[in-house]
């Protein structure tokens, strides 16, 4: 069992290790709102700041999901019927 004791030894040494990906994902994303907010010289009260930051992460997502969406539109496709369709001159 000397590779548990060495994860364990290893975890120990590096606390930031044990960190759940989520809890980093949310900390990076807060570390983020704290710059956006302090470089457009917004104050966000302490009690409110939570379900700001939870909106935040909510439209950062959204923001990443349509980013990565193929919509389907080529040139010379009509995008009302979905039709591949020669264009005029082409």
């Amino acid at each position: 069992m000397a590779t548990d004791d060495a994860g364990a030894a290893a975890l120990a040494a590096d606390p930031a290790a044990a960190v759940d990906s989520a809890a980093a994902v949310r900390s990076a994303a807060e570390a983020e709102f704290d710059a956006l907010t302090g470089r457009l010289g917004i104050d966000v009260p302490a009690d409110l700041k939570g379900g700001v930051l939870a909106g935040y992460r909510g439209l950062r997502d959204m923001a990443a999901l349509l980013r990565g969406v193929d919509t389907g539109h080529r040139p010379g496709r009509d995008p009302r019927t979905g039709n591949d369709e020669e264009r005029p001159g082409a």
